[in-house]
């Protein structure tokens, strides 16, 4: 069975490429098992993941992705699956963050309620990873970023997913009634917050970094550090460091985002494995940073970079979906200058059997990135649908049949007549071009 996505066309016929091919990229990822469906990284089975080919890493980015899908039973199936059956902690994932974003498009919060324990549970265990001024300490690996820079430690990315999935948690609680949790929960998110702000801001460079297991503040630029940003956890007028997205000589590459700063010593240094995190282009970070980079413009009034700035960043990433041949394609990392499908290309050279195990690899967002960013949707409880687009630079686009908190919704832009929003096939909302379009419209 193929579970349908909203159809999306724009001015850019390669934007348009990719975003079909992600649709077939996900759908080829949805497996049928015994405890219902999961969502798969890896087409072949690879030998660190867990029941049914499973890994946790990238679950994140899978409710993020699918949420978007017209019929969304898959994903309860696979939220299920993590809090009984799967192993949710093999890697970093904000689980109760995950299911909760996942209800936010939906509107149905019943899947969340009903797996509160469970929830509760999890990340109560995660208090293994505590250190003794309450934040989380992981190795870089089990963040999903093997041989980083910054190694491991007291790393934005867990401290962060923490954060979200206690917000998450008291938000499920006042859902289900436990007003003790609740209360419970906000204080622990809001102190693990303040503790980021106060214990992972590192003013020399402008941006959050890594506490090594030494006590040592790591001094160098990564697209982790972007992380706080997708969960609003950064303290106000911290924006700043969103410039070296664009900047050639830190995170901008001719064939997209570094995963760390070029012009750091220890930049693309050499390690005999594929899988490095200190430099190469890695599209599961570029959708984090791209995901941070939607919700900094969305709710800053005069922020350090623009709506287009994120549009160019998003067709890169876009342009990059290609193989030797020009085919639409993805896999592991890339070579930021070259374009090389960096682990396949080693893996050849090494005659490893594994050689092509990250052909259309699942490991990363790009749907959620056109419907949150270029189209501008903003996922909520409420009874709002709230669109404020960053596409606005393209000549035009649309999306019809987009499912939203049991609606049915169609976005049209045109750079020369503006916005217009049509709710259930019936009355349209418009809005004339400008440089800041948005529109809210009470569902109730």
């Amino acid at each position: 069975m193929k579970f349908a996505f909203p159809s999306f066309i724009s001015s850019d016929r390669e934007l348009n490429i990719t975003y079909n091919y992600r649709c077939e990229l996900y759908n080829r990822h949805i497996k049928e098992t015994p405890v219902g469906h999961v969502i798969s990284e890896f087409l072949p089975d690879v030998p660190w993941a867990g029941i049914y080919n499973t890994i946790s890493c990238a679950a994140s980015h899978h409710f993020r992705e699918g949420r978007w899908m017209h019929d969304t039973a898959p994903l309860h199936e696979y939220a299920e699956f993590w809090c009984t059956t799967g192993n949710p902690r093999l890697y970093s994932f904000p689980i109760s963050d995950s299911v909760l974003a996942l209800a936010n498009v939906t509107g149905d919060r019943e899947v969340a309620k009903r797996l509160y324990p469970e929830l509760v549970r999890i990340y109560r265990e995660w208090d293994d990873h505590k250190t003794a001024n309450g934040m989380y300490r992981q190795i870089d690996g089990y963040d999903g970023g093997e041989f980083s820079i910054s190694g491991h430690g007291v790393r934005p990315t867990i401290n962060s997913y923490m954060t979200a999935d206690a917000r998450a948690l008291c938000e499920i609680a006042e859902a289900v009634g436990d007003a003790e949790g609740a209360a419970r929960f906000r204080e622990e998110a809001d102190t693990l917050a303040r503790r980021i702000n106060e214990e992972l801001w590192n003013p020399a460079l402008g941006m959050y970094s890594v506490i090594s297991d030494g006590g040592e503040m790591r001094n160098v630029r990564e697209l982790l550090d972007y992380i706080p940003w997708i969960y609003g956890i950064p303290a106000e007028g911290r924006g700043e460091c969103f410039r070296y997205l664009l900047d050639p000589s830190c995170f901008l590459a001719p064939c997209g985002l570094r995963t760390a700063d070029a012009s750091h010593p220890e930049y693309m240094k050499p390690f005999h494995h594929e899988c490095l995190w200190n430099g190469p282009v890695w599209p599961f970070a570029t959708a984090q940073t791209l995901t941070a980079m939607i919700e900094y413009l969305q709710t800053v009034e005069q922020p350090a970079v623009t709506p287009a700035d994120f549009t160019k960043l998003l067709l890169q990433y876009a342009y990059s979906h290609r193989d030797e041949d020009g085919s639409p394609y993805l896999d592991e990392n890339m070579d930021p200058d070259t374009g090389i499908w960096l682990a396949r290309s080693i893996l050849r050279e090494w005659g490893r059997e594994d050689q092509t195990r990250g052909r259309h690899y699942n490991h990363s967002t790009f749907i959620d990135l056109v419907m949150t960013g270029i189209c501008g949707i903003r996922p909520a409880a409420d009874d709002k649908l709230v669109i404020r687009p960053l596409g606005t630079s393209l000549d035009h686009f649309a999306v019809t049949d987009v499912r939203y908190h049991g609606h049915t919704v169609g976005i049209v832009w045109d750079k020369t007549e503006g916005l217009t929003v049509t709710l259930d096939g019936g009355k349209a909302y418009a809005c004339a071009a400008s440089d800041d379009v948005r529109v809210e419209i009470d569902l109730a």
